[in-house]
């Protein structure tokens, strides 16, 4: 199924990121930029799903382990670790994009981000994972969306995701493909995510996440 869905405001990546797991808004939240990173003390994806006995991971930007297990990111401790004890990331694999910039976007390849994250399935049978990739916005910063380069990046994105929606599918996972923010006209509240992860994980909603659940298994 294909929905249309409004971002928060402001529209910034670390907002967004928080909002998408909390359902809540960077009012209520607190991480109004890019330059806001803390731990939030709101109830979560990954700590719900950890409420109900499921196993968590993420390959995400550093910021989703900062939000969501702890901060300030240690690059030595915090780049990798298997926490099976952790009520919210039990195994995260990240990247810092230190450096990023208009000649050199850091980006990890995505080809490499699939294989990790579908690494951490198979080896620690991970009930809710979350794989966030920054190649496409990094291209629409530095081409614009109406672009040859970013026409190609998203067929680029399309042509080496499919195999692996087919195989995660294939491994018993249900698969939402979502962005930050975008372009479209929206019909949707992003604030609607959380909880509809949530829903579909069998996991306990938390009162703070009040928008309603769009997507039933």
């Amino acid at each position: 199924q294909r929905f249309k869905m409004s971002s928060v405001l402001p529209s910034t990546s670390a907002s967004c990121y928080a909002s998408i797991h909390t359902g809540v808004t960077p009012q209520v939240h607190g991480v109004t930029g890019n330059d806001t990173i803390f731990r939030l003390s709101q109830p979560d994806v990954f700590s719900q799903a950890r409420k109900s006995d499921q196993i968590t991971g993420a390959v995400t930007h550093s910021f989703w382990s900062e939000f969501f297990n702890r901060a300030p990111f240690d690059p030595v401790r915090d780049i990798e670790y298997d926490e099976p004890e952790s009520q919210s990331i039990n195994y995260g694999r990240f990247h810092t994009m230190t450096g990023y910039g208009y000649n050199n976007q850091m980006t990890p390849s995505d080809a490499d981000l699939f294989a990790t994250l579908t690494m951490l399935c198979q080896r620690f049978g991970l009930g809710y994972g979350i794989l966030h990739t920054c190649t496409l916005d990094s291209m629409g910063h530095r081409f614009f969306h109406d672009s040859p380069e970013m026409d190609h990046a998203c067929y680029m994105m399309d042509h080496m995701l499919a195999p692996w929606i087919i195989k995660w599918r294939d491994m018993g996972y249900q698969v939402i493909v979502t962005a930050d923010h975008g372009q479209d006209t929206p019909t949707l509240n992003q604030l609607q995510l959380a909880p509809t992860i949530l829903s579909l994980l069998g996991a306990s909603i938390p009162d703070t996440m009040q928008a309603p659940i769009f997507l039933k298994s």
